[in-house]
């Protein structure tokens, strides 16, 4: 029997007040990846991307690490910003890149809350953290098409 497993894990952290860096991994058994992408905070922009090939099935494989510079520039919030990725990164030059960009660029909302409830404990330790939570889903409006807004 034919299986096949793969994990991604993506996690962010807080490089300066306007810069999250964004990191990514994909490993299955044959492909194994990874990412890091710096996006502005006020303008959802990736403002660059460095990425590297672990394992992978052929020597062409390794010029899609290039084609990352594609996504420098994209814009997190405007509309199928999915798609622009998986065009200019994916068929270009890899789809699995391409995948795990994506996965980065969903988790950026939540990287953002995060920090600021992070900030906002710091101010109040007893901090309803669900009520922080749903006022800041609320308080972000350009966040409305996304996961975060529909669990309000």
């Amino acid at each position: 029997m034919i299986t096949l497993s793969r994990t991604q894990i993506v996690g962010a952290e807080l490089i300066d007040s306007d810069t999250i860096r964004i990191n990514g991994i994909q490993e299955d058994h044959i492909y194994g990846m990874e990412i890091h992408l710096d996006v502005n905070v006020p303008k959802g922009e990736i403002v660059s991307i460095e990425g590297w090939m672990k394992r992978y099935t052929n020597p062409v494989c390794t010029e899609a690490v290039d084609v990352l510079q594609n996504a420098v520039g994209i814009n997190l919030r405007e509309e199928k910003w999915e798609y622009r990725l998986m065009k200019n990164i994916g068929r270009k030059g890899c789809e699995h890149f391409a995948e795990i960009l994506i996965e980065c660029g969903r988790s950026f909302d939540q990287a953002r809350m995060a920090k600021d409830l992070e900030g906002a404990l710091k101010a109040d330790p007893a901090l309803d953290q669900q009520q922080f939570c749903s006022q800041w889903v609320k308080d972000h409006p350009e966040i409305e098409a996304g996961c975060l807004a529909r669990s309000r």
